[in-house]
Parts: C-alpha cells; structure tokens; sequence
C-alpha cells in the first residue's frame, strides 16, 4: 500500500509539473499564480453574503464578512472582526463619525476550473431579503486580484491613493491607482495583480 502511495505522487507530481506548472519537493506543492483569482467585494453600505462564480462552474460562498472601521479623526479602517456592525463597535458610540467598509473574498484556483487567459464572473449577492445578480460579461486573465464594488462607493474608494486598510492586505492597495474595468449591474470592478509568483501548500499539516 505504502508503495502504491508513492508510486501515484511521483506519478502526480509528474503530471502536474508537465500540465499545471507546479512541483512538489516532499513538503510543499506550489502552483503557479496564473492559475488563480482573488475576487473581493467591497460595500461602504452592506453585505450580508455571496456567491461568486467563475466560468459557472468553480463556486465561492461567501457568509462571513468582514468589518472595517475608522473615527472621522483616524487616518485607516482597522479590522473589527466577522459579521458584526457598527453598532457593535464601542468607540463608534461616540459623538464622533465613524465611517466603515464591508468586505468578502475568496482566492479560487488550483483546481483546473481557472484559466490562464479568460474567466467570466458572475456574483450573486444577498442583502437582506433583496438578491443581485452581478454578470459581468469582460474576461479576467488569472493572477489577478478583481475588487467589486457598488458604484454609489467608487468615488471613495478611488479617491484612496493608498490602502486605507490595516493591517495591509494586497487586495487594498492603492485604490486609486487601480485598474478599472467596467460597471454591470450598478456595481464597478477594478484589478491589481497578484503580487506573488506562486501559491504553496504545507503538506506536512
């Protein structure tokens, strides 16, 4: 059995180098960063959860979303946890404005279902009782981070020449210079690329 084991990884391993542009050397597999998207969507109202959908089969479910939150007086929007308000936030009790962003996002890839040159999205996005379908009908290429936002929110969130988010996360870089790829359904997309040349996986754990 132990044998058969080794002999199907080194088979593996063959085959995804030839085919997926990954290798393992016994601890990590690592694949190439073409082969997958960060889609995130971004709300300055709310989000209460989504799917998103890549070339309608590869799924992403979306319920836990994350709270940023900042006084008029502080310069970022600092991480408040999961699925919480703004009301839950002590300091935003204040007679200070407290302002906020929304946040939900996946990465997708590693599967064989993300193209290297043409990816169509389509979100389905919930709000309290309310649906949205989001099709957007332009082709991603991958090794790209793709922010969606409503377009009632852009004129903020562009006007960032940095990221206003701490801590630091890639999909929040400079907003402003952000690549802006369309409005479809009342909310804009705009894409940065993935930074990182490749993804890899611990397969001691």
């Amino acid at each position: 059995m132990q044998k058969m084991s080794k002999i199907y990884l080194a088979l593996t391993t063959a085959i995804c180098g030839l085919f997926c542009g990954c290798y393992y050397d016994g601890e990590t597999e690592c694949y190439d960063s073409r082969e997958y998207l960060i889609v995130n969507i971004l709300s300055a109202t709310n989000i209460d959860s989504a799917m998103i959908s890549i070339n309608e089969s590869q799924k992403c479910y979306l319920n836990e979303i994350r709270l940023y939150a900042k006084l008029e007086s502080e310069d970022f929007f600092y991480d408040e946890g999961v699925n919480k308000n703004v009301t839950d936030i002590e300091r935003c009790d204040s007679v200070e404005k407290c302002f906020f962003w929304k946040s939900a996002g996946c990465i997708l890839g590693h599967s064989g279902k993300i193209d290297i040159d043409t990816n169509y999205i389509s979100i389905l996005l919930f709000d309290g009782s309310q649906e949205k379908i989001i099709n957007i009908d332009k082709p991603f290429s991958g090794r790209n981070i793709i922010n969606i936002i409503p377009e009632s929110d852009t004129a903020e969130w562009f006007g960032y020449k940095e990221n206003p988010i701490r801590p630091l996360f890639d999909v929040f870089d400079s907003p402003a210079s952000s690549n802006r790829a369309g409005c479809y359904d009342g909310y804009c997309v705009a894409t940065l690329p993935i930074v990182k040349e490749e993804f890899c996986y611990d397969l001691s754990n």
